[in-house]
């Protein structure tokens, strides 16, 4: 079964294991803000590479996401095609992929990822929520834990608006900026 649960109407978790020296699926096409569960035997691992090295089977990775032996959680954050294999197994073949689409169907700019900015981040008690100029002035902030939850959620925020840290736990989120035109999400560390 690929799809575990529905965490909320925009979430959903996704397991990668292997079937001996094979992701599967090795191929999977998610949303932005969907979370990744590998569940690997232990002699396996998940390391992002780029798509040169994963075309050449090679074991070089590009500085993304790296899952240890046995697995882990990846929350992609970028809308794009996800190269990842298996270090020690690369040269045999085993190698999958992530393509992560925008969710419900709203267009993704490259050009507006200085759109969204939280500051500080990492925060301790609370973090300055900012955005570039919108041509629908119409809003939707949300925040999501690491698990894909919705945590908190808000319409209509101006530009500036001060985010309340302190029910949040220390840990990793991902604060959601979404229009009717486009939808951006940046992740934010709670100390």
């Amino acid at each position: 079964m690929m799809i575990i649960s529905t965490i909320s109407a925009s979430a959903t978790v996704w397991n990668v294991g292997n079937s001996g020296f094979n992701f599967s699926p090795a191929t999977i096409t998610i949303n932005l803000g969907d979370t990744v569960i590998f569940n690997l035997a232990g002699n396996h691992n998940a390391i992002e590479v780029s798509q040169a090295t994963w075309n050449s089977n090679g074991n070089t990775s590009n500085g993304g996401f790296s899952m240890p032996f046995g697995g882990g959680t990846f929350i992609p954050n970028q809308v794009k095609t996800y190269y990842y294999v298996c270090s020690p197994h690369a040269s045999s073949g085993m190698k999958g992929q992530i393509i992560v689409n925008s969710s419900t169907g709203l267009p993704f700019e490259p050009s507006l990822t200085s759109v969204l900015t939280a500051s500080p981040n990492p925060a301790n008690s609370s973090t300055v929520i900012r955005f570039g100029k919108l041509n629908n002035l119409s809003n939707q902030l949300n925040v999501f834990d690491i698990t894909g939850k919705l945590v908190w959620e808000e319409n209509n925020i101006t530009n500036g608006h001060m985010l309340d840290l302190s029910p949040y736990r220390k840990g990793v989120y991902f604060v959601e900026l979404r229009t009717n035109d486009f939808r951006r999400t940046i992740k934010l560390v709670v100390q």
